[in-house]
């Protein structure tokens, strides 16, 4: 069993630090390789590779500008802070909020068993409903009006791409939504990508209590269906008074979401991620005895990850360093492309163009990039 998790965190960090790769598009390599592993190992070694994922893949965001459905309200100030020489910031301050997430997750697990069974669909729908108000009424003057046409946009968007035969739609809209876009708007300069240095530009009270709010959204988006992890930091951006104490929020609630959707999966047998979908066709059900080494494992995750993430990253941002700027956005972008060709051919390519146009609209008309999270709540408040 202990190779078993090695292995899962030897792929999770493959995946984590790999641009574009949401944790379903990881389940689906997972089940399209045939791992000589069965049982409960394979539960061992498939929760390990999506937790260890869920502490790097803040990676791409930050250096690439490339996000996943967890990381994508991330993308604009883990950037941003990248390109003023603090993406080694960015990284640590990812690996503690996580780490403290799981922490916190595990302490909370008790209550979360107890509330899980009594979630009902009308709680997450009326969440959403306040979230998109909240979205339009922050902006200011006529900008309202066109937060709303963004937030329309992406939600028609959202809704069509259900209807067309995708594997991964998440991949073509939330890259095209908040990744391309950074890219296309970074190949007319020069700028330096830099690691800079590790130190996070924040109290330690600060890191705790950002870390235990994102864990509360995070158990929030694991008990609705309707509400996401990328929903659940999107309160954080109206809590949150820096940024980085909003991305303290996103990274805990991303990792929180991952360990308290294993709870409900135990408790209730309902899904939330693509790995406990596999999990659940190769390995159900999971006892009790079992669920406390998965919750062992956590920590062994959380703690081992927390050693190597910021070494290893630090070694990544280094090659980053000696590369052109200008190249390597071009590179990035080419292999968006052939991503979403590869994964859904000529219909996930057009999704991830339109998805771009939306994105860039949200730009060019001045509105908060959280406009486009319409995405995925205007299908909801749709029923």
């Amino acid at each position: 069993m202990l190779k078993e998790l090695i292995l899962g965190m030897l792929g999770g960090t493959l995946t984590g630090l790999t641009p574009s790769l949401h944790v379903n598009t990881l389940a689906s390599l997972i089940n399209n390789l045939d791992f000589p592993v069965g049982g409960f190992s394979f539960v061992v070694l498939a929760y390990a590779m999506g937790l260890t994922h869920s502490f790097l893949d803040a990676f791409p965001s930050t250096f690439f500008g490339i996000p996943d459905e967890g990381t994508a309200l991330s993308v604009l100030p883990a950037h941003r802070l990248a390109l003023q020489g603090k993406g080694l910031e960015v990284i640590n301050l990812s690996l503690r909020a996580s780490l403290l997430a799981a922490i916190f997750s595990i302490a909370l697990i008790p209550l979360y068993l107890i509330i899980a069974p009594y979630y009902t669909p009308e709680i997450g729908r009326a969440i959403v409903f306040f979230l998109a108000f909240l979205i339009i009424i922050t902006e200011k003057g006529i900008k309202k009006l066109y937060a709303l046409f963004v937030f329309l946009l992406a939600g028609a968007l959202g809704i069509v791409s259900d209807l067309l035969p995708l594997k991964e739609p998440f991949y073509h809209l939330f890259v095209g939504l908040f990744g391309v876009p950074a890219i296309l708007l970074s190949l007319d300069n020069n700028n330096k990508i830099s690691g800079g240095d590790s130190t996070i530009d924040m109290s330690h009270s600060q890191l705790v209590g950002f870390s235990f709010l994102g864990t509360i959204f995070g158990m929030m988006a694991s008990l609705l269906p309707t509400f996401t992890s990328s929903q659940a930091a999107l309160i954080g951006s109206f809590i949150a008074r820096s940024e980085r104490t909003f991305l303290t929020i996103t990274f805990a609630v991303n990792t929180a979401n991952f360990v308290f959707g294993l709870g409900n999966f135990c408790s209730t047998g309902k899904t939330r991620n693509g790995i406990l979908v596999l999990i659940r066709e190769r390995y159900y059900p999971i006892s009790l005895q079992e669920f406390l080494i998965l919750l062992l494992a956590t920590l062994a995750v959380a703690a081992i990850v927390n050693l190597y993430g910021l070494w290893l990253s630090k070694k990544l941002v280094n090659l980053i360093e000696r590369v052109d700027y200008r190249m390597l956005n071009a590179l990035i972008l080419t292999t968006t492309v052939l991503g979403s060709l590869f994964l859904d051919g000529l219909f996930g390519l057009l999704v991830l163009i339109a998805a771009t146009l939306v994105g860039l609209t949200a730009v060019f008309l001045g509105v908060k990039r959280t406009a486009c999270m319409g995405v995925l709540m205007l299908k909801v408040m749709l029923g």
